[in-house]
């Protein structure tokens, strides 16, 4: 039995891993994001917001797994697995993809309503980016099979 990226955010050995690796990938989707949609103050835009955004991204992965978890244990009751292999079937597939879609809507409004509040951003970039930031960080990893 392997283990799942999910477990990662419940172990605080993982954070080492986690945390950095979330704070680059958040900064360089936020950068980009900015550059495309913000195009002015991209410095200061990201000094005002990446905090806040890799917090909730966090908060917004942390909630996902506890959602893995709880198809793990549904799925145990029909002798399969969401964790060893999300593409075993159509209940960890389906399982796996709410997860993600989960995470991306929480990181999203995490984002729209309280991250990126302090920007120089309008309304409008502002929803780009906090939209771009959910498709781009959400965690695709979640699919990643642990045992074929």
């Amino acid at each position: 039995m392997g283990f799942h990226p999910a477990m990662l955010y419940f172990f605080p050995i993982g954070w080492l891993i986690s945390l950095p690796i979330n704070f680059l990938i958040d900064s360089i989707v936020l950068l980009i994001g900015f550059k495309i949609f913000g195009k002015e103050n991209v410095g200061y835009n990201w000094k005002k917001s990446i905090i806040k955004s890799w917090i909730f991204g966090y908060i917004a992965d942390v909630i996902a797994s506890l959602l893995m978890l709880l198809a793990e244990a549904v799925a145990g009751a029909f002798r399969t697995s969401v964790m060893l292999n999300p593409f075993g079937g159509i209940f960890p597939f389906a399982a796996t993809f709410f997860s993600v879609a989960v995470a991306g809507v929480l990181i999203f409004v995490f984002n729209y309503d309280i991250a990126l509040n302090k920007t120089e951003l309008d309304q409008k970039a502002k929803k780009k980016v906090a939209l771009l930031m959910a498709i781009a960080t959400a965690p695709y990893l979640f699919f990643m099979p642990v045992a074929f």
